[in-house]
């Protein structure tokens, strides 16, 4: 008789934590919109993104987090062989790091508009590559227009740091990027209202 209570304890502990252990694994799949994806970055951060036209390492997007999904916060990632994770750290820490942003199909005055980043983190993934992270801008409503008007945004690293990187721009496709933010913040929402109703 034991046996069987301890069997049926075993049951219903699979029973439950099996529905629990798909709803986790399904929350850390990507979502694909044509050549963005929708993933969970750090904890609860949700983040859609698109590669680089230039190099495929180069990561582009947005970050949204439960509680403050309407802020969309830049994420950059940015490949060089030029200098190493303890040398950006060095020169980077603490500093602005201005990019160019520019629409390939727009060719009238201003083409191009500077933004101010912040430099997050520097990690070496081989020997002679290593990647950067930038973030901190906030989307205006006029950039988040242009990138459901228009088909490519380039962003490019600009001066005084242009020197530490040896592929200072990339092109990024936007096919998707309307698809992606909406699921994006879909998600969101819903992780909201769960966080709410476990306060």
């Amino acid at each position: 008789m034991k046996l069987e209570k301890v069997f049926v304890l075993i049951l219903i502990v699979f029973m439950f934590a099996l529905p629990f252990s798909y709803a986790k694994a399904g929350d850390s799949q990507e979502i694909k919109y044509k050549n963005w994806t929708v993933d969970f970055f750090i904890d609860d951060i949700i983040r859609y993104s698109t590669n680089g036209s230039n190099v495929n390492g180069h990561v582009f997007g947005w970050l949204i987090r439960p509680g403050a999904c309407d802020v969309d916060v830049l994420y950059l990632a940015i490949s060089t062989y030029k200098a190493n994770a303890v040398s950006l750290k060095n020169k980077l820490n603490g500093k602005i790091f201005p990019l160019k942003v520019s629409f390939p199909e727009i060719t009238k005055i201003p083409e191009t508009v500077r933004i101010k980043t912040d430099f997050l983190s520097a990690m070496d993934y081989t020997p002679s590559l290593t990647v950067a992270n930038f973030s901190h801008f906030h989307m205006g409503r006029t950039l988040d227009l242009r990138m459901r008007e228009l088909k490519k945004i380039k962003i490019e690293v600009d001066r005084p740091y242009s020197d530490l990187f040896d592929i200072t721009w990339d092109e990024y496709d936007l096919n998707g990027y309307i698809a992606a933010k909406e699921k994006a913040h879909d998600i969101c929402e819903q992780h909201s209202i769960k966080l709410m109703a476990s306060n």
